[in-house]
């Protein structure tokens, strides 16, 4: 009874996870795609002010909290599928995608400062337009490093979490196998782009990661992960996943 209690709350967090990927994947794809908004050209400040859309700009922000809450869900999800296969390395993806949600929480606020930055009618008494933009340009500096250096701690995490995965079977290894190579090149990116300039663009690159959360979202949701029918093979699952 017990046992099959377990693998009940298994089941609904595997689908809770996968719910959650959905969520975070589509709140950036959304926020990237859809939202995502520069500031206004030097000489169209006049008539734009700071922001190329201000309401866009303001449900990015939005979307940045959806994304970041969906990455909390699927994290303590995930960690609840897997503690019982090894309690440690859950643990540990879990604490690592704790320090992703602070790097990303950090992004959020830099996000709220140039907005706030941009509506506080008493700068413009002090500074002109054009030093105002500058000023939020230069908040807005610091907006991206804070996402880029939080995809190491998440992509380390997904490591665990997929590697977890693809020893116990719970999934189909090839999406594990996906999703090992997924969060391997989020953490490379960000430390070549520390060690060595390289153009933006080459970001687009990690888009079949997008692919992944996504499409193994879905299966989680809809399919589930496939548990050990016995105590014996649950056990064997465990030191399977545990030996390395």
């Amino acid at each position: 009874m017990k046992r099959e209690k377990n693998q009940n709350m298994q089941r609904f967090y595997a689908r809770l996870a996968g719910l959650s990927y959905i969520i975070f994947t589509v709140a950036g794809l959304v926020k990237n795609f859809l939202l995502d908004t520069g500031l206004s050209d030097i000489n169209a400040l006049d008539a734009n002010r700071i922001f190329a859309n201000e309401m866009h700009f303001r449900f990015e922000i939005l979307a940045e909290m959806v994304m970041f809450l969906g990455v909390m869900m699927a994290s303590v999800s995930f960690y609840f599928v897997l503690k019982s296969v090894n309690k440690q390395l859950a643990q540990t993806a879990l604490c690592l995608r704790l320090i992703e949600t602070v790097f990303g929480g950090v992004a959020v606020i830099f996000s709220m400062a140039m907005l706030a930055l941009s509506s506080k009618t008493y700068l413009l008494e002090m500074f002109d337009l054009e030093q105002v933009h500058t000023l939020v340009r230069v908040v807005a500096s610091f907006r991206a490093p804070a996402y880029e250096y939080s995809w190491i701690f998440m992509g380390i995490a997904g490591v665990i979490t997929f590697y977890l995965f693809f020893k116990t079977r719970y999934i189909p290894r090839a999406w594990s196998v996906w999703g090992m190579f997924t969060y391997t090149s989020l953490i490379l990116y960000p430390i070549a782009k520390l060690l060595a300039p390289i153009p933006h663009e080459v970001m687009y690159l990690l888009m079949p990661g997008a692919l992944f959360e996504l499409g193994v979202g879905i299966w989680l949701l809809t399919v589930g992960i496939k548990l050990p029918k016995s105590d014996a093979d649950a056990l064997d699952v465990s030191q399977l996943a545990s030996k390395e």
